[in-house]
């Protein structure tokens, strides 16, 4: 399953339940008004290959849970407000 929401003129936040979407190989939301953080759900999209959320304001840390992402491929953030450090097994992508 691919969902691309880029440039759609989104808002508000990433609900918690795009977790539950198992077959999801492909999120794209980048280039919207994403706001809040990057929910620690998203660790359970086991199918995950390609997580791209760059240019939004989205703020916090990156869920450590997100390292769980044996399959992510891909992993872009920037243009964004997320502090803190990096989980270790993402430095790689």
């Amino acid at each position: 399953i691919q969902v691309d929401l880029s440039n759609d003129g989104l808002s508000g936040t990433i609900p918690s339940q795009l977790g539950d979407i198992s077959q999801l190989t492909y999120l794209g939301l980048r280039d919207n008004s994403v706001s809040g953080t990057i929910p620690p759900e998203t660790s359970k999209l086991s199918q995950l290959e390609y997580l791209y959320l760059y240019s939004n304001p989205i703020s916090g840390t990156i869920p450590p849970e997100t390292s769980k992402l044996s399959q992510l491929v891909d992993l872009v953030l920037y243009n964004n407000d997320i502090s803190g450090t990096v989980p270790s097994q993402l430095n790689d992508l």
